[in-house]
Protein backbone atom coordinates (compact mmCIF):
# COMPACT_ATOMS: atom_id res chain seq x y z
CA UNK A 1 0.00 0.00 0.00
CA UNK A 2 1.23 3.49 -0.88
CA UNK A 3 2.52 5.40 2.15
CA UNK A 4 0.89 8.82 2.49
CA UNK A 5 3.56 11.38 3.34
CA UNK A 6 2.99 14.94 4.54
CA UNK A 7 5.63 17.65 4.12
CA UNK A 8 5.21 20.12 6.98
CA UNK A 9 7.34 23.28 7.24
CA UNK A 10 7.24 24.70 10.79
CA UNK A 11 8.66 28.24 11.08
CA UNK A 12 9.09 30.30 14.23
CA UNK A 13 8.20 33.85 13.19
CA UNK A 14 8.36 35.73 16.51
CA UNK A 15 7.25 33.21 19.13
CA UNK A 16 10.69 32.83 20.78
CA UNK A 17 12.24 34.84 23.60
CA UNK A 18 15.67 33.37 24.35
CA UNK A 19 17.67 36.16 22.69
CA UNK A 20 15.07 38.90 22.92
CA UNK A 21 14.76 39.89 26.57
CA UNK A 22 13.36 43.29 25.59
CA UNK A 23 10.54 41.80 23.48
CA UNK A 24 11.56 43.76 20.38
CA UNK A 25 10.06 40.95 18.28
CA UNK A 26 6.59 42.04 19.45
CA UNK A 27 6.90 45.59 18.11
CA UNK A 28 5.33 46.88 14.90
CA UNK A 29 8.75 47.96 13.57
CA UNK A 30 10.36 44.54 14.08
CA UNK A 31 7.38 42.66 12.66
CA UNK A 32 7.03 44.90 9.58
CA UNK A 33 10.74 44.54 8.82
CA UNK A 34 10.82 40.79 9.38
CA UNK A 35 7.67 40.27 7.34
CA UNK A 36 9.35 42.06 4.45
CA UNK A 37 12.37 39.76 4.74
CA UNK A 38 10.14 36.68 4.91
CA UNK A 39 8.21 37.70 1.81
CA UNK A 40 11.37 38.61 -0.11
CA UNK A 41 13.22 35.37 0.57
CA UNK A 42 11.52 32.48 2.38
CA UNK A 43 8.01 32.95 1.02
CA UNK A 44 9.37 33.40 -2.49
CA UNK A 45 11.33 30.17 -2.09
CA UNK A 46 8.23 28.34 -0.84
CA UNK A 47 6.15 29.59 -3.77
CA UNK A 48 8.89 28.47 -6.17
CA UNK A 49 8.85 24.84 -4.97
CA UNK A 50 8.16 22.53 -7.89
CA UNK A 51 6.00 20.38 -5.59
CA UNK A 52 3.38 22.49 -3.80
CA UNK A 53 1.96 19.56 -1.82
CA UNK A 54 3.20 20.85 1.55
CA UNK A 55 1.98 23.05 4.38
CA UNK A 56 3.96 25.82 6.05
CA UNK A 57 2.87 26.93 9.52
CA UNK A 58 4.44 30.12 10.87
CA UNK A 59 4.01 30.60 14.60
CA UNK A 60 3.66 34.09 16.02
CA UNK A 61 3.33 35.34 19.58
CA UNK A 62 -0.37 35.98 20.12
CA UNK A 63 0.46 39.23 21.97
CA UNK A 64 1.56 40.65 18.61
CA UNK A 65 -1.40 39.40 16.58
CA UNK A 66 -2.64 42.84 15.52
CA UNK A 67 0.80 43.85 14.19
CA UNK A 68 1.26 40.51 12.39
CA UNK A 69 -2.14 40.66 10.69
CA UNK A 70 -1.60 44.30 9.70
CA UNK A 71 1.83 43.45 8.29
CA UNK A 72 0.34 40.64 6.22
CA UNK A 73 -2.14 43.08 4.68
CA UNK A 74 0.78 45.04 3.20
CA UNK A 75 1.70 42.08 0.95
CA UNK A 76 0.03 39.84 -1.61
CA UNK A 77 -2.33 37.25 -0.08
CA UNK A 78 -0.60 34.01 0.86
CA UNK A 79 -1.45 30.73 -0.87
CA UNK A 80 -3.54 28.29 1.16
CA UNK A 81 -0.52 26.13 2.03
CA UNK A 82 1.28 28.96 3.89
CA UNK A 83 -0.41 29.87 7.17
CA UNK A 84 0.34 32.25 10.06
CA UNK A 85 -1.09 30.97 13.36
CA UNK A 86 -0.74 32.13 16.98
CA UNK A 87 1.49 29.95 19.13
CA UNK A 88 -1.44 28.78 21.25
CA UNK A 89 -3.17 27.37 18.13
CA UNK A 90 -0.08 25.75 16.59
CA UNK A 91 -0.44 22.21 17.95
CA UNK A 92 -4.10 21.89 16.95
CA UNK A 93 -3.35 23.26 13.47
CA UNK A 94 -0.43 20.88 13.03
CA UNK A 95 -2.41 17.85 14.17
CA UNK A 96 -5.22 18.71 11.77
CA UNK A 97 -2.74 18.95 8.88
CA UNK A 98 -1.06 15.58 9.47
CA UNK A 99 -3.84 13.36 10.87
CA UNK A 100 -4.80 11.79 7.53
CA UNK A 101 -1.22 10.77 6.67
CA UNK A 102 1.05 7.83 7.51
CA UNK A 103 4.29 9.77 7.92
CA UNK A 104 5.38 13.37 8.22
CA UNK A 105 8.58 15.14 7.21
CA UNK A 106 9.20 18.31 9.24
CA UNK A 107 11.43 20.49 7.04
CA UNK A 108 13.02 23.04 9.36
CA UNK A 109 13.90 26.52 8.10
CA UNK A 110 14.05 30.03 9.55
CA UNK A 111 11.81 32.84 8.32
CA UNK A 112 14.66 34.53 6.42
CA UNK A 113 16.32 31.64 4.55
CA UNK A 114 15.58 29.60 1.42
CA UNK A 115 15.42 26.01 0.21
CA UNK A 116 16.21 24.85 -3.32
CA UNK A 117 13.02 24.87 -5.39
CA UNK A 118 13.30 21.11 -5.89
CA UNK A 119 13.84 20.22 -2.23
CA UNK A 120 10.24 19.39 -1.34
CA UNK A 121 9.94 17.30 -4.50
CA UNK A 122 12.98 15.39 -3.26
CA UNK A 123 11.40 14.96 0.19
CA UNK A 124 8.16 13.71 -1.33
CA UNK A 125 9.99 10.96 -3.22
CA UNK A 126 12.74 10.22 -0.69
CA UNK A 127 13.24 6.59 0.29
CA UNK A 128 14.73 6.69 3.80
CA UNK A 129 16.77 3.95 5.44
CA UNK A 130 14.60 1.90 7.77
CA UNK A 131 15.83 3.65 10.93
CA UNK A 132 16.35 7.19 9.56
CA UNK A 133 15.05 9.92 11.87
CA UNK A 134 16.59 12.99 10.26
CA UNK A 135 17.99 14.36 7.01
CA UNK A 136 20.77 16.93 7.39
CA UNK A 137 21.68 19.53 4.76
CA UNK A 138 25.30 20.52 5.40
CA UNK A 139 25.89 22.06 1.98
CA UNK A 140 24.37 25.23 0.63
CA UNK A 141 25.14 28.89 0.03
CA UNK A 142 25.49 32.17 1.90
CA UNK A 143 23.83 35.21 0.37
CA UNK A 144 24.62 38.75 1.54
CA UNK A 145 21.77 41.07 0.63
CA UNK A 146 23.92 44.19 1.00
CA UNK A 147 26.74 43.25 -1.34
CA UNK A 148 24.54 40.92 -3.46
CA UNK A 149 27.27 38.28 -3.18
CA UNK A 150 26.94 34.51 -3.00
CA UNK A 151 29.42 32.01 -1.58
CA UNK A 152 29.34 28.26 -1.07
CA UNK A 153 28.63 27.08 2.46
CA UNK A 154 29.27 23.98 4.53
CA UNK A 155 27.79 24.06 8.04
CA UNK A 156 28.61 21.04 10.20
CA UNK A 157 25.44 21.33 12.30
CA UNK A 158 23.10 23.47 10.21
CA UNK A 159 19.61 24.76 10.99
CA UNK A 160 18.53 23.09 7.74
CA UNK A 161 17.36 19.60 8.65
CA UNK A 162 14.25 17.48 8.24
CA UNK A 163 12.83 15.27 10.99
CA UNK A 164 10.91 12.12 10.05
CA UNK A 165 8.04 10.66 12.08
CA UNK A 166 5.37 8.03 11.84
CA UNK A 167 2.22 10.16 12.20
CA UNK A 168 0.44 7.81 14.62
CA UNK A 169 3.52 7.77 16.88
CA UNK A 170 3.87 11.55 16.68
CA UNK A 171 0.24 12.09 17.64
CA UNK A 172 0.76 9.72 20.58
CA UNK A 173 3.58 11.96 21.82
CA UNK A 174 6.79 10.59 20.33
CA UNK A 175 9.46 13.27 19.83
CA UNK A 176 13.07 12.96 18.74
CA UNK A 177 15.42 14.36 21.42
CA UNK A 178 16.45 17.58 19.65
CA UNK A 179 18.08 20.29 21.77
CA UNK A 180 19.67 22.64 19.28
CA UNK A 181 21.04 21.98 15.81
CA UNK A 182 24.10 20.05 17.04
CA UNK A 183 21.95 17.38 18.68
CA UNK A 184 20.41 16.34 15.35
CA UNK A 185 23.66 14.46 14.66
CA UNK A 186 22.85 12.14 17.58
CA UNK A 187 19.74 10.91 15.74
CA UNK A 188 19.86 8.23 13.08
CA UNK A 189 20.48 10.52 10.15
CA UNK A 190 21.38 10.79 6.49
CA UNK A 191 23.68 13.54 5.20
CA UNK A 192 22.40 15.07 1.96
CA UNK A 193 25.03 16.13 -0.57
CA UNK A 194 23.29 18.68 -2.85
CA UNK A 195 23.46 22.38 -1.96
CA UNK A 196 19.87 22.62 -0.77
CA UNK A 197 19.80 25.89 1.20
CA UNK A 198 20.64 29.58 1.12
CA UNK A 199 21.37 31.29 4.43
CA UNK A 200 20.59 34.98 3.98
CA UNK A 201 22.74 37.53 5.80
CA UNK A 202 20.93 40.76 6.65
CA UNK A 203 20.67 43.37 9.42
CA UNK A 204 17.97 41.54 11.36
CA UNK A 205 19.59 38.17 11.93
CA UNK A 206 22.47 39.26 14.18
CA UNK A 207 24.99 37.18 12.27
CA UNK A 208 28.59 38.09 11.65
CA UNK A 209 29.55 39.74 8.40
CA UNK A 210 29.43 37.89 5.09
CA UNK A 211 33.24 37.94 4.86
CA UNK A 212 33.52 36.14 8.18
CA UNK A 213 30.97 33.45 7.29
CA UNK A 214 32.70 31.78 4.38
CA UNK A 215 36.26 30.49 4.07
CA UNK A 216 36.33 30.22 0.30
CA UNK A 217 33.91 29.58 -2.51
CA UNK A 218 32.89 33.13 -3.45
CA UNK A 219 30.92 32.97 -6.70
CA UNK A 220 32.70 35.50 -8.91
CA UNK A 221 30.77 34.94 -12.14
CA UNK A 222 27.61 37.08 -12.26
CA UNK A 223 25.69 34.68 -14.50
CA UNK A 224 26.53 31.72 -12.27
CA UNK A 225 25.44 33.68 -9.20
CA UNK A 226 22.11 34.61 -10.80
CA UNK A 227 21.53 31.02 -11.91
CA UNK A 228 22.15 29.77 -8.37
CA UNK A 229 19.71 32.26 -6.86
CA UNK A 230 17.06 31.46 -9.48
CA UNK A 231 17.15 27.85 -8.26
CA UNK A 232 15.97 29.08 -4.86
CA UNK A 233 13.59 31.96 -5.47
CA UNK A 234 12.32 31.00 -8.91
Amino acid sequence: MMVKRKILVPIAFNNWALTDVNDNRLTKEWIDHRMGIFMKYTCRSLKAQTNQDFTTILQYDQRSEEHVLNALKQHDPLPENIKFVPKNAYNKTLEREIQDYDEVYFARIDSDDMYHKGYFEFLKNHQPQEDTEALINQYGYFYDEYSDKVATAKIQSPPFYTLIYNVAEYLEGKRHPVKGHLSVHSLNHELLEPRNYVQVIHSNNMSTSFENRYIDGLIEDENEKNQILSNFWG
